[in-house]
């Protein structure tokens, strides 16, 4: 893996505690980037800022809830005070949910709409007039396999995976006369990190159950290697970056099925 791209550019990491984020972020200080890395969890995000310091990198610590706008304009400022600009933006900050439409309450649906698609759409916007400016910006937000495809029984999480496809989708057409600015897309499938314990659920759900079986039946990707896909690809300016045979699938079989594809998952599934 070459992160040659990212020495010397300055490169923002949401949901930067743990998992993917944590995997991307200490790759990127490696790489000689000026890390600035956002979570809700200090403990965590002190954690990955002091092992990118002591392996000899640069990294700016900062709690805040990606999806508050105001936060994440005070997180923008002082990115540019300390490092002077921002060159890249990787909006990975999400949460994970079990429940569908019938079982999910409207407060679900707002809650995991806030967290997943209000953290990318907030972020950016506080960092979208620096990474203008820059000669090779990226903005990179993370969706989801769920982004690709609709399956029963998590309805509020497809959505707001959705609602980041096309967010970042329409940034891509909004950009498209900026030829120093390259916006991806990403799609990870199954991933082994903690997403499924710290996952939100709608009331009667069984979250121990259901984070047992996304562990064992859906999570196959190591969080090691989504980082370096991800990272590549945002490197290149991908407009689609898939993570996991399983996203591929979800992705070939929505192109190539239509309305249609479900019944092809299951049936890989079943299989």
């Amino acid at each position: 893996m070459d992160l040659g791209f990212y020495a010397g550019q300055v490169v923002v990491v949401t949901g930067a505690g743990a998992g993917i984020g944590r995997e991307m972020a200490v790759r990127l200080g490696r790489a000689g980037a000026k890390t600035v890395l956002v979570d809700i969890q200090e403990e965590k995000l002190g954690e990955v800022a002091a092992e990118i310091r002591n392996a000899g990198g640069q990294a700016l610590a900062m709690v805040a809830d990606a999806a508050e706008q105001e936060r994440m304009n005070e997180v923008a400022g002082e990115t540019l005070r300390e490092f002077g600009g921002a060159d890249v933006l990787i909006n990975n900050a999400g949460r994970l949910f079990y429940g569908g439409v019938a079982e999910s309450e409207m407060a679900d649906f707002d809650a995991v709409m806030r967290a997943n698609f209000g953290a990318a759409v907030a972020s950016t916007k506080a960092f979208l007039p620096h990474i203008v400016k820059s000669e090779r910006g990226r903005i990179a937000n993370l969706s989801s396999a769920y982004g690709l495809i609709g399956l029963g029984g998590a309805a509020p999480y497809t959505a707001a995976k959705f609602a980041v496809r096309g967010f970042t989708e329409s940034l891509r057409s909004e950009l498209r006369d900026r030829p120093n600015v390259a916006v991806s897309c990403v799609y990870p499938g199954g991933v082994k990190t903690g997403i499924a314990w710290s996952a939100l659920a709608a009331a009667g759900v069984d979250a121990q159950r259901a984070a047992e079986r996304f562990d064992r039946q859906v999570a196959r990707t190591q969080p090691g290697r989504a980082a370096e896909v991800i990272l590549n690809g945002v490197a290149q300016g991908r407009a689609r970056v898939l993570i996991g045979a399983d996203a591929i699938l979800a992705d070939t079989v929505a192109r190539v099925a239509g309305g249609r594809y479900e019944g092809l998952i299951r049936l890989v599934i079943r299989g």
